[in-house]
This record gives structure tokens, C-alpha cells and sequence, in this order.
């Protein structure tokens, strides 16, 4: 019996580009910046690439909500392993708030019929980790969050999932299917893109969805302000010989506990 995986991924600015963030009005200057993959969402779709190379009939669809910068990302997805790279373009100006992508992918999960939902337990950018359980509320759909590990019953419609919790316990939940899962970083690295998955993610189109009602949505959350964080330490040089330097070092120890 065929299972059906939908995993929804964010493109996010990318740091190791070497770009510096600049601020432009309430939020950054995204015209200045790369852009990659959201580091969970990474490991969100390895978890999904891992459940199809263990069990039998299993399709993985990859899909992102934005502007067409996001076509990218998805390509990335494709070239990791994923069947298939949705486009879902929502333009609206400005920042996508959570609820309207969560509306967006939640109607479209609804004309596929997914087996199971996959997406990140949070995004880098904003951190708000809400989007899954948003999309789950849609659906009515059972939700886990924070997994670490998921195991897949086919023949069951079922699924295990090994959930983190605070305090370094763990929560396992058996879930039936449609349901979704937010997934978190775990021992499992994300694989590189293969050499033909890669030529694959070059030639394979990505479908193109418009959500007919989103586009203009009024995001319900407004940014006001964003800062660069205050400085809050300070560097102190120590100077004078090497043991005049260890003498103000051991000092400084005492001084602030730092020796207990």
C-alpha cells in the first residue's frame, strides 16, 4: 500500500555565506544576504528520506512556502533524495507570518491526502515553532513534537515517535496516520546531495502552487523593531611578565568565584 510523506521546509538567510545582516526598517535587509535550507527542516527530511529507504512504496514530496527565492531550497530537497519539489508561491509583502503558511500548506496537505506531515520543530530565522502544530490544528490532524526518532508501520497506518522533552527524558507516542510530526536535530547528519540526484533536481520541474486566498493575507503579528543585541562583557588585557600575568590572572579567578 503506497505512503505518502510531505515534508515542508523554509529557506532561511544563510550566515556561513559570509554576508553581514544589516537592518532595514523593522526587519533585515534581505536583499543583501544567500539563502539555505533551515537547518531542522534539513534533518526533518533526512528522517523522511530514512523512512522511505527502510520501508517499501514510500514517496517523499519537498515543499517551501515564499518568493521564488525559495525555488532553490527546494531544489536542494530534490537533490538530497526528495521525489518531488513543490513551489507553494505566497508573495504577500513582507514577512510570511506563521498562520498564513500554516493556512497555505494546510489546504494544500488537504487535496494530496498525505499519509504524514513532516516539518521542523522550529525555524533559525524566528524560532517561533509553531507552524507544525498550526498546520496539525488545520488538519485535525494527531500531532508529535520534537522528534528524534520515528518509526514507520505501513501495514499499520501507524507511527512511533520518540519525542525530546526538558531534563534529558524522552516522551514515545504511537500516533495513526494522517498525523503530523515536528522534527529535531538529532545523531542522524543530513545527507549530501548525490551526483544524480543532483543532475535529477536540474532537469525535474517544481510544481507551482498559488494559494488563491493567502496571497494578500494580513500577517495577524507585526514587527516593530529589530536590534542588534547590547554588548554585554567587555576584554581585558593582561600585561607584565609571565608571572606577573599569572598572579592578576588567579586575581581575576578569585575575585569573580570563578575558582570554586
Amino acid at each position: 500500500m503506497a505512503f505518502s510523506i510531505l515534508v515542508c521546509i523554509k529557506a532561511v538567510p544563510d550566515l556561513a555565506s559570509g554576508g553581514a545582516l544589516t537592518i532595514a526598517g523593522p526587519w533585515i535587509d534581505e536583499t543583501a544576504i544567500g539563502w539555505c535550507m533551515n537547518h531542522y527542516d534539513a534533518h526533518t527530511l533526512e528522517a523522511a528520506l530514512v523512512i522511505r529507504d527502510t520501508a517499501d512504496d514510500v514517496t517523499v514530496d519537498a515543499l517551501s512556502a515564499g518568493p521564488d527565492r525559495v525555488r532553490d531550497t527546494i531544489r536542494r530537497a530534490v537533490a538530497m533524495g526528495a521525489d518531488t519539489g513543490i513551489h507553494l508561491a505566497v508573495n504577500a509583502l513582507g514577512r510570511l507570518a506563521p498562520t498564513t503558511v500554516a493556512r497555505s500548506i494546510a489546504r494544500f496537505a488537504g487535496t494530496k491526502k498525505y499519509d504524514l506531515i513532516l516539518t521542523g520543530a522550529m525555524s533559525e530565522d524566528e524560532m517561533h515553532g509553531i507552524t507544525g502544530p498550526m498546520i496539525a490544528a488545520a488538519r485535525d490532524l494527531p500531532c508529535a513534537a520534537a522528534a528524534v526518532e520515528i518509526a514507520l508501520d505501513v501495514p499499520g497506518r501507524s507511527l512511533t515517535a520518540t519525542c525530546e522533552m526538558e531534563g534529558g527524558m524522552a516522551e514515545i507516542v504511537r500516533l495513526p496516520c494522517p498525523a503530523l510530526v515536528t522534527v529535531q536535530t538529532s545523531r542522524r547528519v543530513p545527507r549530501y546531495p548525490s551526483l544524480s540526484n543532483t543532475l535529477r533536481s536540474r532537469r525535474q520541474a517544481i510544481e507551482r502552487v498559488v494559494p488563491a486566498e493567502t496571497a494578500t493575507a494580513t500577517p495577524p503579528v507585526e514587527t516593530l523593531n529589530v536590534t542588534f543585541p547590547q554588548q554585554t562583557s567587555s576584554c581585558q588585557i593582561i600585561e607584565g611578565s609571565m608571572i606577573e600575568k599569572a598572579d592578576t590572572l588567579l586575581q581575576l579567578f578569585n575575585d569573580n568565584g570563578w575558582l570554586k
